[in-house]
């Protein structure tokens, strides 16, 4: 007959489970399961989600403010934070549309014209280093002469009426889930806002329940990575694309502003905005202006290089303890790794192993936390 050690699970051998084992076993499956079907659920909206959290943090203390003055009127705050960063976000995107429109239409009207009439090479396309004769060769098969380029158009359409019909369906699907996206980000963050300080009063409760004396060191470091990195993204991106617009409207380029926020949003790739620099020299040099060409290049690249890797990390490092050279590190691998959203979760993971690192290098006897 077994005994009661033996019927409640409990062995003396060293090789089996205990009770405490098989009931700790059963608690982690269980709760990996809830977790694996919540994110199985929740995997549509965790972009959105990712985001409202991201500018929930770091637009707080703009929020804080506006609660102030509206203390007794939660969601009425809640409302006018989350108006004020739509306004911050969509207004540009509409400018930046405004002037994809007009130079589409600068475009169109241009080769209306060239079917139409005929247009002749210019000069300088044969001049383009290793592909200008290609260049003129295509121009001359489509654009030299009238109604050239609209039976290629019919022709290409009649062999290819699918491709052209999945890419316009992708393209507005792509841009209506974009849209969708922004749209239910903004809708989350008015609850982060107006729920905000009990959410943040459970993840801290968790937090210490968990952590204990650790937590306050990660739970002081996760904000301000996430608003530094923010700033970087923000404020260097705008300046950026400010300067480049006004670097090519100087040079007399044409859609300034949309080349500008091109090498803008470039720039946060490594090597593309100075591979878009080269090109425009290039094409300055060949038309007979070279040293604009040149100019454009260098006082371009030089303006990447200052952002990347001067001002952006400056901006991140002066809301974190980290090391410069940790920064550099979190924006440069965030963003090779997870894509734009990297340039924010990437500090905000080497602020963590910051404090992981110090935490392991203290002694024993000193106060956690510190």
């Amino acid at each position: 007959m077994l005994d009661l050690h033996s019927r409640n699970g409990i062995h003396d051998n060293g090789g089996h489970l205990t009770a405490f084992s098989y009931t700790t076993l059963v608690s982690i499956v269980f709760t990996l399961t809830i977790l694996a079907a919540a994110f199985a659920v929740l995997k549509p909206f965790l972009l959105a989600v990712v985001w409202a959290a991201v500018i929930a943090v770091a637009s707080w203390p703009l929020h804080k403010r506006i609660s102030r003055h509206l203390a007794s009127k939660p969601n009425l705050a809640a409302t006018c934070t989350t108006f004020i960063i739509a306004i911050a976000l969509v207004v540009p995107m509409l400018l930046l549309v405004f002037f994809v429109i007009t130079d589409l239409n600068t475009v169109a009207t241009y080769l209306l014209e060239a079917d139409e009439k005929g247009k002749a090479a210019p000069v300088w396309l044969g001049k383009v280093p290793w592909i200008g004769s290609l260049l003129v060769g295509k121009w001359q098969l489509y654009l030299a002469d009238p109604h050239q380029l609209s039976l290629f158009s019919q022709e290409w359409l009649s062999t290819r009426l699918n491709l052209a019909q999945d890419l316009a369906q992708s393209i507005l699907i792509n841009f209506t889930s974009r849209l969708a996206t922004l749209a239910f980000a903004l809708w989350v963050l008015f609850f982060f806002y107006r729920d905000g300080e009990i959410l943040v009063a459970k993840i801290n409760f968790i937090g210490h329940k968990w952590l204990q004396q650790r937590w306050p060191s990660y739970s002081n470091s996760i904000p301000s990575a996430v608003r530094g990195s923010v700033n970087g993204l923000v404020i260097v991106g705008f300046a950026e694309a400010v300067i480049f617009s006004a670097l090519f409207a100087v040079v007399g380029l044409p859609s300034a502003v949309l080349l500008g926020a091109l090498a803008a949003i470039l720039a946060l790739i490594p090597l593309a905005a100075p591979a878009l620099l080269a090109v425009i020299g290039v094409i300055l040099s060949v038309q007979g202006v070279t040293m604009t060409g040149i100019y454009v290049f260098v006082f371009g690249t030089l303006v990447v290089m200052a952002a990347d890797y001067i001002v952006r990390p400056w901006l991140i490092q002066g809301s974190t303890s980290l090391p410069f050279l940790a920064v550099l590190f979190g924006f440069l691998g965030g963003i090779s790794s997870m894509g734009v959203v990297g340039l924010i979760i990437g500090p905000v993971i080497l602020a963590l192993l910051h404090v992981l690192l110090r935490e392991a290098s203290m002694d024993d006897s000193a106060e956690p936390g510190r």
